[in-house]
């Protein structure tokens, strides 16, 4: 079990300078990866997507690679082309018979007087280079992913402990129902009709029809299925987030049945217990892989 959230760092010295890679992760209903990469190193991009899906399968990925010697440089400046320009401003302005200075702003203007030294291709080695870094990078993210996937799993494990027990109480509860039920419609009939002779045939009919009414054995029986199968899903590898998101769905709605059918106080109380721990779960089951 992974954490969705997590951090990474990486880098890697080259012949045009020490290559840093940075990695944060957070959560996501897909894997949605961005890079932020120096334009030299863009057509890289491709290729290193792929590589960070070797890691992560749902989630938001974002990495920022630095390579410094691959920064702008400071402008070359075509000091002798400026002379020349400066020269023909000063004949033009006497020609014309301008009385106007000529200003630095005036020369700044004209672009080719400034040039940037040209970088070579980046060839393979490089890739190879920022690849190594990236996945140094991507390595100790997922490190940082798998320790909080402990904590979630940790929490869990304890959090499914009470809906399990939340669960037996209620199916307790409804043990001796039908028999509780018929004393209760019993002890009412008597108050309304007095000394009239009670229909047990018809009673045990009615106290059958209102049983079936609120009867939850599939519900109970269906959220202690739907408990184990969550049990169980610890186990397997690869992304269970949304398989747990989807249990812990049906978990909730067949206790919101349960509520529903009941009928009884203090099996109502022991669902908003239960529905508490299902939207607790819910909550860290979204921060998993």
């Amino acid at each position: 079990m992974k954490s969705m959230t997590g951090f990474g760092r990486g880098g890697v010295e080259t012949d045009f300078g020490k290559v840093s890679v940075e990695a944060r992760s957070e959560n996501h209903r897909f894997l949605d990866i961005n890079f932020q990469l120096p334009e030299a190193i863009s057509s890289f991009e491709p290729s290193l997507i792929e590589i960070a899906k070797e890691f992560m399968s749902r989630g938001k990925v974002r990495i920022t690679i630095v390579a410094e010697g691959l920064k702008n440089k400071s402008p070359v400046i075509n000091t002798k082309l400026a002379k020349e320009f400066r020269s023909t401003l000063e004949r033009l302005k006497k020609e014309l018979g301008i009385k106007e200075k000529i200003k630095i702003e005036h020369i700044l203007m004209v672009k080719e007087f400034f040039s940037f030294e040209e970088k070579k291709a980046l060839s393979k080695e490089h890739h190879d280079d920022i690849e190594k870094a990236l996945r140094e990078a991507l390595k100790k993210l997922d490190e940082m992913r798998k320790h909080e996937g402990k904590k979630l799993e940790k929490d869990l494990k304890q959090r499914t402990l009470i809906a399990e027990r939340l669960t037996g109480k209620i199916e307790a509860k409804r043990e001796n129902f039908t028999k509780e039920l018929a004393e209760k419609l019993r002890g009412r009939i008597k108050e309304l009709l007095n000394e009239i002779e009670i229909d047990e045939t018809r009673l045990y009919q009615e106290v059958a029809i209102l049983a079936d009414r609120s009867d939850i054995t599939e519900e109970t029986v269906r959220l202690k299925a739907h408990i184990n199968k969550f049990k169980e899903t610890f186990n397997k590898d690869g992304s269970i987030g949304r398989e747990l998101d989807f249990l812990l769905q049906e978990m909730n709605r067949e206790a919101g049945t349960i509520s529903a059918k009941s009928k009884d106080a203090e099996i109502s109380h022991l669902i908003v217990e239960l529905r508490s721990e299902i939207e607790k779960m819910r909550e860290q089951a979204q921060n998993i892989e």
